[in-house]
């Protein structure tokens, strides 16, 4: 389990609690922003939404660079090249918690190499604001067991990253 040091508690909104860590210093980090990035991915992601809402939630985002994030990549998922965002989600990791009562539900932890961010924004021409939205929506869904290993689920999880920066649409280009 990777320790998180400094680690502080954001505003809570709409039963959400959205941790933004930066452990980075290559780009900035608009937390602000992620959290609503987040709480849009949280809320148009969750396929089955009134189970969700019952319980308040837990997310971490966690910017970082790309010698971090390869090391998670080897580490978690045994792939030694640097990747742009990692998922863990606590679903896939209950049986290491079974007797800890939550008061809420955590999501798990979304990691993002803020370095890969830029590049790919250069690549992609877009803004590295609206490249670190794309990557923060990808993970939470992956938290809410979106997946693309098949080309079928790919595509669903594909039309619900665009369907969420739809209704964000406040980044250039």
């Amino acid at each position: 389990m990777v320790k998180l040091t400094g680690r502080k508690k954001e505003k809570r909104k709409k039963g959400l609690l959205v941790s933004v860590v930066n452990l980075q210093n290559k780009v900035k980090i608009d937390k602000k922003y992620i959290q609503r990035v987040a709480e849009e991915a949280v809320s148009l992601g969750s396929r089955n939404r009134r189970k969700l809402g019952q319980r308040e939630c837990e997310v971490g985002i966690i910017f970082v660079n790309n010698s971090y994030i390869k090391r998670l990549n080897k580490r978690y998922r045994k792939v030694n090249r640097t990747t742009d965002v990692i998922a863990f989600p606590m679903e896939e990791h209950r049986e290491f918690t079974p007797s800890i009562p939550f008061s809420s539900r955590l999501l798990g932890d979304v990691f993002i190499s803020a370095e890969r961010a830029k590049v790919q924004a250069k690549d992609f021409r877009h803004s590295i604001k609206k490249e670190i939205a794309i990557l923060t929506i990808h993970g939470i869904l992956h938290l809410l067991s979106y997946d693309h290993a098949r080309r079928k689920d790919g595509l669903v999880m594909r039309n619900k990253e665009q369907e969420i920066l739809n209704q964000i649409k406040d980044f250039k280009k």
